[in-house]
């Protein structure tokens, strides 16, 4: 036990000593002006900080998409140069507004969204009065080359409260409704960041890669691609 310990902590020495780590970020909705019927005050920012958390990581990391992310981390090479990969929970509307501006800045993103809220008539149990999603016309006449689309769970529930049966049938549901988007890519964000064995092990075995937000960074892959949120005091000085 206390071998595998030193051997733990040597492994990461030597991460923080030649592998420059991959920066995960994950924001939700974006707009001018809070409105409390459509965001839940944490998934909010506003469009001006988030401009100025894209302009701070602009200079400081270079944007790479999630599955060239997946691909460096998988290789284990050594890396110098700091990466940053975006990515966007839940689907609200209002992020199409940011598209054109990402686009701008070839600043690839990731959308993760529920397929259910897709149709203009489903809601969030348990979220705000009248939350706004991307809609399917919508997401499918995204022309912006620089947007991939991934899994955020059939609706927003929680997987570790799933069989892995139920967890299995949503999991079939969103690729009934998703993988024929032009921008799908095999990337499964849970909601909350929650997540067990039999919800990994599902993911696994349909080839679908695992997305987390437990706030960390990425030296090399191994159970999940890690991700921490992006939020209006990022780095907004």
């Amino acid at each position: 036990m206390l071998g595998r310990k030193i051997i733990r902590k040597l492994g990461n020495w030597c991460n923080r000593l030649f592998v420059t780590p991959i920066e995960v970020f994950v924001f939700h909705g974006v707009s001018d002006v809070f409105d409390e019927r459509e965001y839940q005050k944490i998934d909010w920012m506003s469009t001006g900080d988030f401009q100025r958390n894209i302009h701070y990581l602009l200079n400081n990391y270079t944007f790479i998409s999630l599955p060239e992310a997946y691909s460096k981390l998988k290789k284990n090479w050594l890396r110098c140069r700091k990466y940053a990969v975006l990515t966007c929970d839940d689907g609200f509307a209002d992020v199409l507004k940011v598209l054109p501006y990402l686009n701008e800045k070839n600043i690839p993103i990731t959308l993760f969204v529920n397929p259910k809220y897709l149709d203009g008539i489903s809601r969030r149990e348990g979220y705000t009065e009248n939350p706004r999603y991307i809609t399917y016309e919508e997401l499918f006449g995204i022309q912006f080359d620089n947007v991939t689309i991934g899994f955020h769970g059939y609706e927003h529930v929680d997987v570790t409260k799933q069989s892995r049966e139920e967890f299995r049938h949503d999991l079939q549901m969103c690729i009934d409704s998703l993988t024929h988007h032009t921008r799908y890519i095999p990337y499964y964000a849970y909601t909350w960041g929650r997540f067990n064995d039999d919800s990994q092990r599902v993911l696994n075995s349909n080839g679908i890669i695992p997305v987390l937000t437990d706030g960390l960074v990425n030296y090399h892959y191994s159970n999940g691609i890690s991700r921490r949120l992006l939020d209006a005091n990022s780095f907004v000085m």
